[in-house]
């Protein structure tokens, strides 16, 4: 529990610093993104068992970097398009590669780096209100999470999904579900009236549904990782972050959920 905490504050300075110097570094947040997608493509790779195979692992990581950091455009097209050449090549130069291990690492280095790329989009859509934006997916994905967990520890009866994840009841669900919607309407009111002083004014209707589905989504994304852990015989991804496991034990939910709240920020104005 005390790890859990430890980690989760360090989760919670992340998101503040996002809001509060995103703006004025972001060189500084693309780096760090992109930190994040490579160090969640390598556990991925490592659970999968295809980390050391050096010819698809190298290039894929190298691959996951560059989206995160530097964002779309002409060369990123090239180098995707140069990627995925040699990725799929190299049943060619290595011909014991079987499709599977192929598939699998192209899938893996592509879903999350773009879905974390997702994170700088958010940022340079909303322009001077992006690092808000950035702020209400990771609450959105985070808070789900751990209200889930507190919930299920005090009040958890039913299981939720047994065969993928033990630990997860139904009652926790709903309690995350609960936090997660509530903590997004507070954060969304602290920067309309504390940060900008009543001058914008935010659409909590819209604030409301996209934090409820987007919240259905992180606990989506948390089953279909965990399902991942299962099916490849491991508790975690890694040991990186006491009492979460890996990065990507702490991203999961985030792969899932910034990609919808892009997507839904894009269609429907919150502020």
């Amino acid at each position: 529990m005390r790890k859990r905490i430890i980690s989760g504050v360090t989760g919670a300075l992340f998101a503040i610093f996002v809001l509060f110097f995103g703006q004025s570094h972001p060189a500084l947040i693309n780096l760090i993104t992109a930190l994040i997608s490579v160090l969640a493509v390598n556990e991925m790779f490592a659970v999968m068992g295809i980390s050391k195979i050096w010819i698809l692992s190298v290039p894929s990581l190298i691959f996951s970097a560059f989206l995160p950091a530097f964002g779309y455009g002409i060369y990123w097209y090239i180098l995707w398009y140069a990627y995925s050449l040699w990725i799929f090549s190299a049943m060619i130069l290595k011909p014991s590669l079987t499709l599977k291990q192929i598939f699998m690492c192209y899938t893996a280095t592509i879903v999350i780096s773009v879905s974390l790329s997702c994170i700088i989009l958010l940022r340079d859509f909303g322009q001077e209100y992006g690092c808000f934006y950035v702020l209400l997916a990771l609450c959105i994905a985070w808070l789900s999470d751990t209200g889930a967990y507190f919930c299920g520890k005090l009040f958890g009866k039913n299981k939720l999904c047994p065969d993928i994840s033990p630990k997860k009841t139904v009652e926790g669900f709903f309690g995350g579900l609960s936090i997660s919607v509530l903590s997004t309407l507070c954060a969304s009111a602290m920067f309309e009236l504390i940060i900008h002083k009543g001058n914008i004014q935010i659409n909590y209707v819209a604030i409301t549904i996209m934090a409820l589905f987007g919240a259905l989504i992180s606990v989506l994304g948390d089953l279909c990782f965990s399902a991942i852990k299962r099916k490849c015989g491991v508790k975690d991804f890694g040991s990186l972050m006491p009492g979460h496991g890996g990065i990507l034990d702490r991203f999961d939910s985030v792969v899932f959920v910034v990609p919808y709240v892009y997507i839904f920020v894009r269609l429907i104005s919150i502020i």
